[in-house]
């Protein structure tokens, strides 16, 4: 985990599985809680993602919301699209290309979001 200005960064490498999982839900939602400016969780080097990752992924995005924490994944690993697109989750959970593009978004969502 790392922390810049701009966002609290949590990064996943290898298989995203059962056996860490809990540990995952821990650290995102400890994370969340902190209010950091953004939350950007970067599995661009995960190579095997279970349901129920996505499961923490998909809790995460909305505590993120209701606390008003921007939130983006970054990879767009097979490992992880290939689940997200059969359970149709394209919508709900933002993924992006890499860090550097889920920053971006994250650094732009507040002003998108803004009453005119």
């Amino acid at each position: 985990m790392s922390k810049t200005p701009e966002a609290s960064v949590v990064a996943a490498a290898g298989e995203l599985d059962l056996a860490v999982s809990d540990r995952l839900t821990a650290l995102l939602d400890r994370e969340v809680r902190a209010m950091p400016p953004a939350l950007l969780f970067d599995a661009t080097a995960v190579t095997f993602c279970a349901a129920r990752v996505l499961t923490v992924l998909l809790d995460t995005t909305a505590d993120a919301s209701v606390l008003g924490v921007p939130f983006a994944v970054a990879g767009r690993s097979r490992a992880l699209l290939r689940p997200v697109t059969v359970l149709r989750l394209e919508q709900v959970l933002p993924i992006h290309e890499d860090t550097d593009e889920a920053l971006a978004w994250l650094g732009l969502l507040p002003r998108l979001t803004e009453p005119v």
